[in-house]
């Protein structure tokens, strides 16, 4: 009986063979459970997947406000610093002392150079002559009986002004006045800017708070009138400015200050005379390069911008006036066969006084850097390699070299605002954006 009962035993629990684990049991059993654990998390990861599935939805829109909100953070900041830079330094309603004596100096210094100071011309009492002019001008400024006894040169900082400024007063004689701003390492040939008149529009830009590189399109002529008029803004730059241009023997005068482009309407009542006007543009994306590198935080967008509101107020703003266009690229290409046109139409066309003298190659070659020639070539070679982003009339605009990285919120409006720029030097090229008509991009 107990060897039937032992035998039964030894059936039921077999010994493990040799060389085989004595872990087997153990791990199969391990790995049941582990099958059946696995499978409640899974059901569990599903259903919470779903569960918190609108809220992840809700992280995306979060994700996508944030890179709105960064790039509504990083324009604010471009703009807050340029304009803290620009408005705050040398944009002020106070002077400083070195400005001011600078221009004192030079103002006294031009008036005892004069060789025959008895036949300075004598103009009318400012403050009685102010009250004369209206507001707004019911004449516009072509009928209003005056000569014309000079021109201003209006067109974009950085668009070649002072360079084509500089070959028509060393070339053709033509009279700036004085005293100058002096030549600096951004602009080495010379800038020909009469001091008084840079001031004097500071002085009614700052009044409605803006500078030259900001608030521009705020900025109203008929205003800056009338608070003159009423006393509100300091003339004193004004009254030198004006005995200059008013003189009859600084005839045939010129007056260059990018600013005119925005202020020059205000200007005109204070006049003995009826100025033409020389309107000239450069490639946009050039000159907001130019302004990028010249002025710290300066962006490209902002450079554009800016290249289409000061264009527009010059076009608007000399809509009226005998008008002679150029451009950068047709007086790089030949100084001297443009020059020779502007100052030519200047007198056939609108009644300038002749220039005293006539252009010779040995000014051109010495003003004109032969580097800027070659270096336009260059730049219109590589140009030339890049891919066309779109077709405006017979234009091509080009794909430009942004330093923005690819996934910068801020790339989508420096494309914009480089289209919309283009399109306008386009049609300044094909004459459209000089019709009445016109409607500009801002």
């Amino acid at each position: 009986m107990v060897t039937i009962e032992k035998e039964k035993r030894k059936r039921r629990t077999p010994r493990s063979k040799k060389g085989s684990s004595s872990s087997n049991t153990p791990y199969i059993v391990f790995g049941s459970k582990s099958i059946s654990c696995l499978a409640i998390f899974a059901m569990v990861y599903l259903l919470s997947m779903l569960y918190f599935q609108p809220m992840l939805k809700d992280e995306e829109r979060a994700h996508r406000f944030k890179l709105k909100k960064d790039k509504f953070v990083h324009k604010v900041k471009d703009e807050s610093q340029a304009w803290k830079q620009e408005f705050g330094i040398l944009r002020g309603k106070k002077r400083s002392e070195m400005e001011e004596k600078l221009m004192t100096d030079a103002w006294n210094k031009f008036m005892e150079s004069k060789a025959h100071p008895s036949k300075t011309h004598k103009i009318s009492n400012f403050d009685n002559a102010r009250h004369d002019v209206a507001v707004k001008p019911k004449k516009p400024a072509q009928d209003d009986g005056k000569p014309t006894t000079g021109f201003m040169v209006l067109g974009m900082h950085r668009s070649g002004t002072s360079m084509l400024s500089g070959l028509l007063v060393e070339g053709f004689g033509y009279n700036p006045g004085a005293p100058l701003i002096q030549p600096a390492f951004d602009n080495e040939k010379g800038f020909f800017e009469l001091i008084p008149a840079v001031l004097q529009n500071d002085e009614f830009m700052y009044d409605q708070k803006v500078n030259w590189a900001a608030n521009v399109g705020k900025y109203d002529a008929n205003l800056a009138i009338e608070n003159t008029r009423a006393g509100k803004i300091n003339t004193e730059k004004l009254d030198k400015a004006i005995k200059v241009l008013n003189d009859p023997e600084n005839s045939p005068w010129l007056q260059k200050d990018p600013r005119m482009c925005i202020t020059m309407r205000t200007w005109l009542p204070f006049l003995n005379s009826k100025p033409a006007v020389i309107f000239t543009y450069r490639n946009p994306l050039e000159v907001a390069m130019s302004l990028h590198k010249r002025e710290q935080g300066f962006t490209l967008t902002r450079g554009m911008r800016l290249w289409i509101m000061y264009n527009k107020a010059a076009v608007k703003n000399s809509a009226d006036l005998c008008r002679v266009l150029s451009s950068n690229n047709d007086v790089l290409s030949d100084p001297m066969k443009e020059v020779k046109r502007i100052s030519d139409e200047l007198t056939s066309k609108c009644g300038v006084p002749p220039p005293p003298q006539q252009i010779t190659k040995e000014i051109v070659d010495s003003f004109v850097d032969p580097n800027l020639q070659h270096n336009k070539k260059q730049l219109e070679a590589t140009k030339a390699q890049k891919n066309v982003i779109e077709s405006h009339g017979d234009c091509k605009i080009r794909e430009f070299d942004s330093e923005l990285p690819e996934n910068d919120p801020r790339r989508k409006d420096e494309l914009d605002m480089y289209l919309k720029a283009m399109r306008v030097y386009c049609d300044f090229q094909s004459g459209v954006a000089y019709d009445a008509n016109y409607e500009w991009p801002l």
